[in-house]
């Protein structure tokens, strides 16, 4: 964790950094299909090429030396040219228990060479994710300075959005509630009990919820519980019933109807497709 001042907003101890997975200089390359992530999918490519296609029309291509970057949660499908090399990284940078840094941004898809420091950035944090070192803390302190740093680069080449100081101060202000969503995932927490954790009445609380997040509370923590199903779906081997009940859904067969709303695939089809696409 990372501890820093920001204007606004006082941001010790709410940054966090989370890599699912990791890959340097890896010629295992493969075609995705549609799929949905809970986490950015970063490729930097070495040699031959990647394609992303986005489920809502278009598409961006990576060469060598340039950066392709998926958002989390954007429904997109991958290709690749024969000989293709890549680092690749699935990373979520995570502001105040649950909301992305990016989303105060307007980050590029495609970081071309002119912003050669994502890259070497990349390289530089794949690199040290694969190799295990003797000293653990040192490991790890090269580690997190290393991914502090990955973010320090996309976020120069990126636009900050007009927003963003005020939606920090709100983020602040509704810290309580997300750190009591994000502790009780699994539970359903009433509008009162949140607004009460933040000092607010029902109706502020409410709106000032909606306004700065986009969603209603219980949209808010519908879609945490579905995104932390993803990453335990694909990174652990719990049974399908076994995480819908730690996740708090009344029944396995209502977590796989609303998985699959969100993903287009059933939980078990979601996990074999996404486990064969992380093989290296």
């Amino acid at each position: 964790m990372l501890c820093f001042q920001a204007p606004l907003s006082d941001l010790t101890d709410a940054l966090r950094c989370r890599i699912d997975w990791s890959t340097h200089r890896s010629d295992h390359c493969v075609n995705t299909g549609w799929r949905v992530l809970p986490y950015w999918v970063v490729l930097h490519v070495v040699e031959g090429a990647y394609h992303c296609e986005w489920a809502e029309g278009g598409g961006v291509s990576a060469r060598p030396g340039r950066v392709l970057l998926v958002p989390a949660g954007a429904r997109h499908a991958l290709s690749f040219e024969a000989g293709t090399v890549t680092d690749g990284l699935h990373i979520s940078f995570s502001l105040h228990h649950a909301v992305d840094v990016f989303s105060g941004h307007t980050v590029p898809t495609v970081i071309s060479d002119e912003a050669a420091g994502v890259a070497r950035a990349t390289a530089s944090l794949t690199a040290l994710l694969a190799n295990q070192g003797t000293d653990a803390l040192q490991v790890a302190a090269a580690r997190q300075a290393a991914a502090y740093g990955f973010l320090a680069q996309v976020l120069a080449v990126s636009r900050e959005r007009p927003e963003r100081r005020h939606h920090l101060a709100a983020l602040k202000r509704l810290e309580a509630a997300l750190a009591l969503i994000d502790r009780h995932v699994d539970r359903v927490p009433t509008v009162e009990e949140l607004a009460a954790r933040c000092a607010l009445s029902r109706n502020r609380f409410t709106e000032l919820f909606k306004a700065t997040l986009g969603q209603s509370p219980k949209q808010y923590l519908d879609q945490q519980r579905l995104r932390r199903a993803m990453s335990l779906l694909v990174h652990s081997d719990q049974a399908v019933a076994e995480i819908a009940t730690g996740l708090g859904f009344c029944d396995p067969f209502h977590f796989s109807k609303r998985f699959k709303q969100l993903t287009g695939e059933s939980p078990s089809d979601y996990r074999r497709q996404v486990r064969q696409t992380l093989l290296r």
